[in-house]
């Protein structure tokens, strides 16, 4: 190698090595997710169309109101535990696949999909 590749070598190696920092930084730190209306809010905008704000496999995992659980659910007692108000009568909240669902106490109909277990106990 000649003097002149060698210093073009060292030269480009410096150019490349001074501008990488500035390349690698692309996130703008105050960067705002515009939500479009009746979309999820506090997701990225690929999430906020979908519905609920949630990817498809995840959706329907999620019984939806007038859909009937299957009988492996555990029973909701202490309320206060889990920060859900109170019910009417006939009514219950239910623990099932790490989700939390206000239901018709007789027939374990979906009236509502409360939410997931740990976002609840926080």
């Amino acid at each position: 190698m000649t003097a002149k590749g060698a210093l073009m070598l060292v030269f480009s190696i410096a150019l490349a090595a001074s501008a990488a920092p500035g390349m690698a930084d692309s996130k703008k730190p105050n960067k705002v997710y515009k939500v479009p209306p009746g979309k999820a809010a506090g997701v990225p905008p690929g999430l906020a169309k979908k519905p609920g704000g949630m990817p498809p496999g995840q959706y329907k995992k999620i019984y939806r109101k007038g859909e009937v659980l299957p009988g492996d659910y555990i029973w909701i007692t202490d309320y206060d535990h889990w920060r859900l108000p109170p019910l009417a009568p006939g009514q219950g909240y239910v623990r099932y696949d790490n989700e939390v669902y206000r239901v018709a106490r007789d027939t374990a109909i979906v009236l509502e999909a409360i939410g997931i277990v740990s976002d609840l106990l926080r």
